[in-house]
Parts: C-alpha cells; sequence; structure tokens
C-alpha cells in the first residue's frame, strides 16, 4: 500500500510541528524568583549631613489644644532632631504620599499623645504597620475605656491589629499616661517589654507668666464642641454657675480653648453658653490661650488639657467631661472631688467647695513627667547612636 504522495507527507510532517509548538506554548513557564525589595535611601543623618529626623504621628494640625501642646514639649525636648509630622492632610487619606516614601525619609517614629490607642479602630495616622521599617516609640497616650449607651464597642480583628503592632521588635518603648492605659495594655496586647507609666507629658510645659488681673476675680469657662450629638449640649447648669459666681464678685471669662479648625467649631458652639457680658478670649496663638487660663483664679473645663494646665498654675478647675483620663489625672493629685459634668446640679457645690492644687503636689508630677521626657530621648538616642 503507497503511504501517498509527497504533499501528503509535508501535510504529516506540518501538523507534527505545530503539534509540537502548541505543547510548548502551553507548558507554563517557571516562576521568576521575587525580586529583593530594594533598600531604603539612606536619610540625611545616615550620610553624615544633618540632624536626625524624629517623625510625628499624632492628632496635630486641626487645632486641639492638648494635641497642639505636645509639639510644643516635643520641640522642647528634642532640640538635636528635625521634628517631622507625618500625616499633613486633615482627613482621609491623611497622607498625600505613599507612606512608605514618607517613613523611608525618618530616621525615627514618635507616636502620641492622646486618647489614640482605640479598642475598636486603628486609626492609619498612629498604629500604621507601615510605620514599623523604622524604630518606634511612644508617649503619652492614653486608651479612651468609655461607658453609655452610644459606645462603641472593642472590636477583636482591631486588638489584634493592636497586638501585632506591640509584638513587633520595631517597636522599641511605650509610655502611657495612667495606669488604666497601662492595664489595659498589658491584659490585651500582652507586649514583652516594661509599658512605662508617668503623668500627662503637658505637665513639663514651660507656662507664661499669667499674673492676676487687677480688679474683680475670674472664672474661666471652657466648653467644646462635640460631634455626632442627636441633641446640642446643654449648657444650662454652667450658665447657673456663671451666675452664682457673678453674684460672689467673679468675672465670667469664655475660653475657646482650640485653634484652626477645632477653634472655628469650638467658637460656633460657644455661643451656646449665654452669659451677658462674659469676656471672650479666642486666639490663634497657644500662648494667649495657655496665659488666659493661668489668670483664672478658678476653672471649669470641658476639655482635659484645660484641666491639667490649669492644675499646673495652680488654679483649681472643674471637670466638666468625666473621662477616665480627667478621673485618672485628678485622682493622682487627690483633686477628684472636682470631677462632675457640665449639666451635673454638682457644678455650683464644687464650685463653693473648690480645694486648691498642693504645690508639692505639682512639683512632683512635674518631675516624673520631666524624667520620663529626658529618659525617652536618651532611648531614641541611643537607638539612633546620636551622642
Amino acid at each position: 500500500m503507497s503511504n501517498g504522495g509527497p504533499r501528503q507527507f509535508a501535510g504529516r510532517v506540518k501538523r507534527a510541528l505545530k503539534r509540537r509548538i502548541d505543547a510548548r506554548r502551553g507548558t507554563p513557564a517557571a516562576p521568576a524568583a521575587p525580586a529583593a525589595p530594594a533598600p531604603a535611601p539612606l536619610t540625611p543623618f545616615q550620610r553624615g549631613e544633618g540632624k536626625p529626623i524624629l517623625g510625628l504621628a499624632g492628632f496635630f494640625g486641626p487645632g486641639n489644644y492638648g494635641d497642639e501642646l505636645f509639639l510644643d514639649i516635643f520641640h522642647k525636648y528634642f532640640p538635636d532632631f528635625e521634628l517631622r509630622p507625618l500625616a499633613d492632610l486633615p482627613s482621609q487619606p491623611f497622607f498625600s504620599r505613599p507612606v512608605h516614601e514618607i517613613v523611608n525619609e525618618v530616621d525615627a517614629i514618635l507616636i502620641g499623645g492622646g486618647d489614640i490607642l482605640q479598642p475598636w479602630a486603628r486609626d492609619p495616622r498612629y498604629f500604621n504597620p507601615k510605620f514599623l521599617k523604622k524604630p518606634c516609640f511612644v508617649v503619652g497616650i492614653g486608651v479612651p475605656l468609655y461607658t453609655g449607651p452610644n459606645v462603641k464597642p472593642p472590636r477583636e480583628e482591631t486588638i489584634a491589629s493592636h497586638r501585632r503592632f506591640f509584638h513587633n521588635p520595631a517597636l522599641k518603648r511605650v509610655g502611657v499616661r495612667d495606669d488604666q492605659a497601662a492595664n489595659w495594655i498589658r491584659e490585651n496586647l500582652e507586649p514583652d517589654f516594661p509599658i512605662h507609666v508617668a503623668p500627662d507629658i503637658v505637665c513639663t510645659l514651660d507656662l507664661p507668666d499669667a499674673p492676676k488681673p487687677e480688679g474683680a476675680p475670674i472664672l474661666g469657662i471652657v466648653t467644646r464642641f462635640r460631634p455626632k450629638l442627636e441633641t446640642p449640649d446643654d449648657y444650662s447648669k454652667v450658665e447657673e454657675l456663671a451666675r452664682h459666681a457673678a453674684d460672689q464678685g467673679f468675672r465670667i471669662r469664655h475660653i475657646i480653648l482650640g485653634t484652626g479648625e477645632t477653634g472655628k467649631r469650638d467658637v460656633a458652639n460657644a455661643e451656646d453658653f449665654r452669659f451677658e457680658g462674659k469676656e471672650v478670649v479666642y486666639s490663634e496663638d497657644l500662648t494667649d490661650l495657655t496665659r488666659a487660663i493661668g489668670e483664672c483664679t478658678v476653672l471649669a473645663s470641658m476639655k482635659f488639657h484645660g484641666t491639667v494646665v490649669a492644675t499646673m498654675y495652680g488654679v483649681p478647675s472643674i471637670v466638666m467631661i468625666p473621662t477616665n483620663k480627667n478621673r485618672n489625672f485628678m485622682n493622682r493629685i487627690g483633686l477628684g472631688d472636682l470631677v462632675a459634668r457640665f449639666d451635673s446640679d454638682e457644678l455650683i457645690e464644687k464650685f463653693d467647695n473648690r480645694p486648691t492644687p498642693d504645690p508639692a503636689d505639682l512639683a512632683r508630677i512635674r518631675q516624673q513627667a520631666h524624667e520620663h521626657m529626658l529618659e525617652l530621648v536618651a532611648s531614641i538616642k541611643d537607638e539612633l547612636g546620636v551622642k
């Protein structure tokens, strides 16, 4: 039997070659080895060309009084560093460039202070895993532990994220402002290093001179805008306190304890506190606001750092938002009886029976906070090899 002519033979060869080529095309190529990540560029300090750059992770920029004071404290204790806030946008995504690029430009990162370790949410401005490419340090933070019907419950996935951050070897030191925060971290995040506890670092603030003005003594009132309320805060009890103090010869000073966007919201909210003839202090200068507190004879404050600054001046401060950070601070110096609420019937009683801060207690907490900051500076310098 014939096997066919030359044309049939050529066809068989062509089909065989096609099958061989198709088979080769169908064979997946061996995966390429992953490329090694490019090393981070050297910072100017690492090249021997300047100060080390300390990246700051906190609630900076919106003008909240206490958070802006943290910046003053950092400038006081870190003159040998260039300080650079990491988040440079007021809202999401918070960073104008990729976070890894921003982190590459700093030598270490300082996280704090404030109630930024939240059990229900991880804010990318604070405990961001991308920060862990550099040595990280934490100072002056609290853990907000609220009660009430509208409180956000803890989320296990959030706590797990915080736990991973606290177990990363890049985290070198953690300082908190009260035992309640320290105990929560120990119990929930289980770090394998000590948690350092000291009074709020604003206790170390260099206070501007604030002699009492001539004339009537001053009752300072600090209110605040609180977002996401179904109904606005009712300041009628604060107004009763103001009338009572005025009857005793006090003049009333309403201090808008915020700058920037925070100050704008607070000054709009201040219209809800109605008192004929009140003095209003509103300034973009933190020193003006601090001095306005120091000139008071008594303060009644809805803001934590209003109370801290007044106390360090020796001015009795009635706490009008009884959060755990306020209670813990006041109990530390034996002034827990000054804690109330802005809508409490006890405000006048607190005013009439107010104790004065003990100078020995103030010296003690100032020194404790000062030593805490010195230890932090030494830890960062040692990590970076700064002399």
